[in-house]
């Protein structure tokens, strides 16, 4: 009885179209859409900063103090658990209240993420635009905890050099924007048509 010799794998050999296609979107995904890098950090302020010209999208989560954020000429009120998403070209600056310092911790990827992020079909949005004005929540209870352990895994990644850190910076980024889509209200993230049309 003659036993059947498994094949080689010509790595030359085309693919079938189905396999191309996932390795395509796959090759896509994990160079265009997956940060690049991991940037995190924490900083401490006692004293005002100067405005600052955000360039990514950026995550700011006040860990300790309190104070004010200035984010393009809004003021917002600064406590901990205060949970921010800064988009590109978002001008800003924090105000510490007096004896209070404000420790704060910032999470930075590409907007190439973040674009996929919100497009994906998990947050369930028929229509979604991202207003001038940041979201800000104010966060407690599991939320707090899940922001707060997901910040600290990006600051840990940020220092090492593990094999799946970016896909785990990766995760821990969707956790902020499932928060924020979770806590805004929803009219924020409405476009403008589905107001007119709501007063209609």
């Amino acid at each position: 009885m003659q036993k059947d010799i498994p094949q080689s794998v010509d790595p030359d050999e085309p693919k079938t179209p189905g396999h191309a296609i996932f390795s395509g979107a796959h090759d896509y995904f994990v160079n265009n859409v997956l940060p690049d890098t991991i940037q995190a950090h924490v900083s401490r302020y006692q004293t005002p900063t100067s405005y600052a010209n955000n360039r990514d999208q950026t995550f700011i989560l006040v860990r300790s103090g309190k104070g004010k954020a200035l984010i393009n000429g809004l003021e917002y009120n600064l406590r901990p658990n205060t949970l921010i998403n800064l988009g590109p070209f978002h001008r800003y600056r924090f105000l510490p209240s007096k004896g209070t310092p404000l420790e704060i911790a910032e999470a930075r990827m590409n907007s190439s993420t973040y674009v996929y992020m919100i497009a994906n079909p998990y947050l369930k949005c028929e229509q979604m635009t991202v207003p001038s004005q940041p979201p800000v929540v104010y966060l407690k209870g599991l939320s707090a905890e899940i922001a707060n352990e997901s910040m600290d895994g990006l600051l840990h990644e940020a220092m090492n050099d593990s094999a799946d850190r970016i896909q785990l910076c990766f995760c821990y980024m969707m956790n902020f924007l499932g928060i924020i889509t979770d806590q805004m209200p929803k009219a924020y993230f409405a476009s403008s048509t589905t107001h007119s049309k709501e007063k209609k």
